[in-house]
């Protein structure tokens, strides 16, 4: 090994991130640094190595040198993040990342089943919507909505999902019986911000009908207040069934109309390679899926 290589070593680091990231503010961003530190680090490098980017107006392109270069490191890296997730494997730890919906709306209350069966095991839950890079963080894995289509991911489904209103049996004796979508005109609606073909105007579409008044509307970002308002009778709320099967089934909530917006999404259970082995994440893996079967369709 060259003697000068452990002095490029934060460099090499760098440079990886900003390859994949593909800008400096980005890597920057990702490593919590200022964009004049990423650029410092190339720097060294380019003085080193020669140049590594072709620079223009808001565009930043690898030169050829620098895709083999940063093809050697990724394989070094991945390598090390391997050696990392095995002495890590003894502590018996899973750190996963979670949707805030799904978390705090279904697992959390039922995590308690999974520290009883396997008290030896600590899980740590990092809840976001975003799509996180597995490869810059210390997560073992995740649950995620959607299509499966996670490159670099292995994704297992768990289960579907549908979207329907429901409300309070105390707000259901101010509708019809049975309800009409007329009622819905002296309603309060409380929805999440999940995308349109997964909301109202996609459920609207669902029944037939080209229009649903009602009174007011009300976005919450997190799911779990949606539920916890309508479980208040504050108002009707359009949900996922996931989310509200215990609220339905012990009739704290009901189900408004038949009319479901089947999702074309499902729930994954995600991991990077580097975890495959892991026991923990095994572990969890199928206690997960035996939660997640009343809920298959």
């Amino acid at each position: 090994m060259d003697d000068r290589w452990p002095h490029f070593l934060k460099a090499f680091w760098v440079l990886d991130v900003v390859v994949r990231k593909g800008s400096f503010s980005a890597a920057a961003e990702c490593l919590n640094v200022s964009q004049s530190a990423v650029s410092q680090q190339i720097r060294l490098l380019e003085s080193e190595y020669g140049p590594l980017f072709d620079r223009h107006p808001r565009q930043l392109k690898p030169t050829e040198s620098c895709l083999g270069l940063a093809g050697h490191l990724r394989k070094g890296f991945s390598h090390i993040e391997e050696g990392v997730i095995v002495s890590r494997q003894k502590s018996n730890q899973i750190t996963l990342s979670v949707l805030p919906s799904i978390g705090s709306a279904w697992l959390i209350p039922r995590l308690h089943k999974f520290q009883e069966l396997y008290p030896d095991i600590e899980v740590r839950l990092s809840m976001s919507g975003a799509l996180v890079d597995f490869s810059d963080t210390g997560l073992d894995a995740g649950i995620r909505l959607g299509t499966g289509d996670y490159p670099d991911l292995i994704a297992r489904p768990l289960c579907d999902d549908e979207v329907f209103l429901v409300c309070s049996p105390t707000r259901l004796k101010e509708f019809s019986q049975p309800p009409v979508f007329s009622d819905l005109r002296q309603q309060l609606l409380i929805y999440d911000n999940a995308r349109s073909d997964q909301n109202w105007p996609a459920w609207v579409k669902a029944t037939g009908q080209d229009d649903i008044p009602v009174r007011q509307k009300l976005m919450i970002s997190d799911s779990g207040q949606v539920i916890r308002l309508a479980l208040s009778g504050r108002g009707v709320a359009l949900v996922r069934r996931v989310l509200v099967a215990d609220e339905l089934a012990s009739g704290e909530l009901i189900k408004l109309f038949e009319v479901s917006l089947k999702l074309t999404s499902q729930y994954y259970f995600v991991l990077p390679k580097r975890s495959r082995g892991q026991p923990a994440v095994a572990v969890f893996y199928e206690w997960l899926k035996s939660e997640f079967e009343p809920y298959r369709s």
